[in-house]
């Protein structure tokens, strides 16, 4: 029987040990194939390409996580599954190589459920266009239905198709606001504010039941001003009157038959998509061999090379937000240090794409770029908003580019203190104790502030604001009082604030790359490099290990159940308000 049993304990321990070595030999092979994957492996195209660029997923300005992201994306793509995002930067490097390579005969802009904040659509459509200017190849469009967003990019196609039974979801622009006010105070939470800025409305939700006039004011006029922008757009590139497209939204033509669209001029033709390769065939000349993103993006290809270098350094998310994500403003503060330091930088491009945050963070790297300034150029690029915070870190720059729907200004600060007396009293729960000073407590969330606190609390933030508006008179050369007036939190769009002094040009990032180009003398001799740069394979692999237990809960919950995205920002705003704040709390989605 002893024999048996040391049998049968030797069969498990060798089992235990095989499965152990199999699942690290398992990983290695992983590894080593991911490793081999990263590794520059050009891609050689066939005559006959057409390069399908996928807009589907969420549009975002850049990411530094090249490798593994690259991987995943090629995985999707072979799986025939939707990218969950796809980069500005990406799409502007695979048009490049695009327009250059002979082998690519047609681009065909295949749309699915993209998402994209109109400046973001702004600046994919003026790389299409670009594309379509230096290269002389057609542009043609796809999609079984068409979100807003995908219209207005794919309008710029020589041809746009639809399936049959397609819709066009080309219906206008719309703000809501969740309002949070009379739960909080039925769970006993009462929200104590101290800000300067009528217009200052991120604190709205939790002591309104509605939009003050001010902000209703504002998000009017944002609306309509992005409404105009890209009506203008869709019927330039269309070739159809103004009136004639935003007829098509007012009407609600947005579920008439497919063929009243084509009627309408919205779209040119409809088509099942299996039957596009027949199109397709005939622009590309013979049976077109379809290439996407991930693989464009490995064709060999040799950019503009030079000793001179212009960084585009990029600032994206939240000011300080504490949870590793958006803009801290330590990394961005060391970047702009090196940067300043190298001298085969001859220009600095900062992409801002922010709503603001921490007015602390905000204030250290306007002091980092201005040491910069000294030393060579230094000029913003608005992505989809540069406001708050975000335009605190713009004002002093050189010279500021916006797209015109940029979300920018709201120049004001505020500070939010919850106190939960009500809440513990609800529960049983009661709070004594001593102190030695009047203001030994300021700050305990057990009882709301006396008035001597919130004075101290206001001149604070009064300090703060005139501390912001004082850098924007600097920077932009105009009197305090001038910014004042435009300011009190007010967010403006790009095509309004050009008018108030607050940007210089309206355009995209090529368009701040130029300037900046023109104003370090290069006149064409220079090359583009990114920051931050892309990380390589092992380290992108360690940061994911690392990570992995810190996973983005509520980003997964509002992708799961996107009915309730809107009330998990109001909760990550919440939660992000940490010291006085110079933030902005809108992001338009189309």
């Amino acid at each position: 029987m002893k024999s048996f049993w040391k049998t049968v304990w030797a069969v498990l321990v060798a089992l235990l040990l095989f499965g152990v070595i199999q699942g690290v030999l398992s990983f290695i092979t992983m590894v080593t194939f991911m490793a081999s994957f990263s590794k520059e492996t050009p891609t050689t195209l066939n005559d006959n390409t057409v390069y399908q660029l996928k807009l589907t997923g969420t549009v975002v300005d850049y990411s530094a996580e090249e490798d593994l992201s690259s991987f995943f994306t090629l995985v999707s793509e072979q799986l025939g599954e939707a990218e969950s995002q796809i980069s500005i930067a990406d799409i502007r490097k695979s048009l490049e190589i695009a327009a250059q390579d002979e082998h690519v005969k047609v681009l065909y802009l295949d749309c699915d459920l993209l998402s994209a904040s109109p400046a973001s659509c702004e600046e994919v459509r003026k790389l299409i266009l670009k594309f379509k200017k230096e290269s002389k190849k057609p542009v043609i469009a796809y999609a079984d239905n068409y979100t807003q967003a995908a219209y207005w990019i794919a309008s710029v196609a020589d041809k746009m198709y639809m399936n049959p039974e397609g819709l066009v979801g080309l219906v206008g622009i719309s703000s809501n606001v969740i309002f949070m006010h009379e739960a909080l105070e039925k769970l006993g939470v009462k929200m104590q504010v101290v800000k300067v800025g009528t217009f200052k409305s991120a604190v709205e939700p939790y002591l309104l039941d509605e939009m003050s006039e001010p902000n209703r004011l504002q998000l009017t006029r944002m609306g309509e001003g992005i409404w105009n922008v890209m009506l203008n757009d869709i019927a330039a590139s269309r070739n159809q009157p103004v009136d004639s497209v935003r007829r098509f939204a007012d009407e609600g033509h947005y579920f008439d038959s497919s063929a009243n669209v084509v009627e309408m001029g919205i779209i040119d033709s409809l088509v099942y998509r299996q039957d596009m390769e027949h199109v397709l065939t005939s622009l590309a000349g013979g049976k077109p061999k379809m290439v996407k993103l991930a693989k464009m993006l490995e064709v060999k290809y040799t950019p503009k090379s030079s000793g001179n270098k212009i960084a585009v350094l990029y600032a994206l998310g939240g000011i300080d937000e504490g949870d590793g994500k958006g803009i801290e403003s330590e990394k961005i503060i060391k970047q702009l240090n090196k940067l300043a330091e190298d001298d085969k930088v001859k220009a600095v491009v900062l992409r801002i794409n922010s709503p603001g945050g921490s007015a602390f963070g905000s204030e250290q790297m306007w002091y980092a770029e201005s040491k910069l300034k000294t030393k060579k150029p230094l000029i913003v690029s608005m992505g989809d908003y540069a406001a708050s915070g975000g335009y605190y870190m713009s004002c002093v720059a050189d010279y500021i580019v916006a797209d015109p729907t940029t979300l920018t200004g709201s120049i004001g600060i505020f500070g939010i203190f919850p106190c939960f007396e009500g809440t513990l009293n609800k529960i049983g729960v009661h709070v004594d104790g001593t102190k030695t000073s009047p203001y030994a407590d300021l700050g305990n969330l057990s009882h709301p502030l006396t008035e001597s606190e919130r004075a101290i609390l206001q001149n604070y933030i009064n300090r703060g604001y005139d501390l912001f508006t004082n850098r924007c008179a600097d920077g932009r050369g105009i009197s305090q009082d001038s910014i004042k007036v435009i300011g009190e939190g007010r967010v403006w769009l790009g095509v309004d604030a050009i008018n108030i002094g607050l940007v210089d040009q309206l355009g995209t990032l090529d368009d701040a790359i130029a300037v900046a180009a023109q104003k370090a003398g290069l006149e064409g001799n220079y090359a583009v490099q990114e920051y931050p740069e892309k990380k390589d394979f092992f380290e992108e692999l360690a940061e994911m290990l690392e990570d992995g237990s810190n996973d983005d809960s509520s980003a997964r919950i509002a992708a799961k159940y996107p009915f309730l995205a809107p009330f998990i920002r109001q909760i990550d705003l919440l939660q992000s308000y940490s010291g006085v704040q110079a933030l902005c709390p809108y992001q338009i989605i189309l």
